[in-house]
């Protein structure tokens, strides 16, 4: 099986920590930018996005709660890494919502001409992320916890997205709790470590919007 991603996507993070949790050894990862146009991608993700699984020749699965929940279950492990299935769902909403906010203020700072650029829909995107934050701040004892439970990847891979794209916003110091927990839980599984998200070259011949 191959997972399309690219080192940076929040959503691709997501499902390599789950790879990881579950040991699974079958999955190769091979770097893909959502915004290359690609006809062979396009047949196996007719949305374009990232990331996407190909099982084999034949079939592919696309969006990472689906990925997510294919793997668990292949590896047998949905009990042990989902023992609240609905607290974990609702952490993913919550977290894969505030990753669209996050890379959508990316895009629209970093892709899309400056003349082009609308502050009004970055702050919309921008008050979506710093009140996801702040709720799961207020509900920390709710949802989060210490061990590898998949509401604990979810947000766990997305805080480390926010940590290389917007590393000098002042989320930190809002949500100490959030953070403290990220830093603790990062060094309490250190095999987590390669779903962390990380910087890499954008690819040059990738579809840029208009100037």
């Amino acid at each position: 099986m191959i997972l399309y991603s690219f080192p940076s996507s929040p959503f691709g993070c997501k499902v390599k920590a789950v790879i990881l949790a579950c040991e699974e050894k079958d999955i190769t990862t091979e770097h893909f930018h959502p915004w290359l146009e690609d006809p062979s991608f396009r047949a196996l993700n007719p949305l374009g996005k990232i990331p996407a699984l190909k099982i084999d020749e034949k079939e592919a699965i696309f969006d990472s709660p689906v990925i997510c929940e294919y793997i668990m279950e292949k590896a047998g492990k949905i009990t042990t890494l989902m023992p609240n299935r609905l607290k974990s769902l609702k952490v993913q909403a919550l977290v894969d919502g505030m990753a669209d906010a996050a890379v959508s203020m990316r895009y629209e700072h970093f892709f899309r001409p400056k003349k082009l650029q609308c502050e009004d829909w970055y702050n919309r995107q921008y008050n979506a992320l710093t009140s996801g934050l702040s709720y799961l701040e207020f509900h920390f004892d709710d949802y989060l916890s210490s061990g590898v439970f998949f509401e604990n990847l979810c947000a766990f891979t997305f805080l480390s997205y926010l940590d290389l794209r917007f590393v000098d916003t002042p989320f930190h110091k809002k949500n100490k709790k959030l953070y403290r927990w990220y830093l603790e839980f990062m060094q309490r599984h250190p095999f987590l470590e390669p779903s962390l998200a990380k910087d890499h070259p954008i690819p040059d011949n990738i579809t840029r919007l208009q100037k």
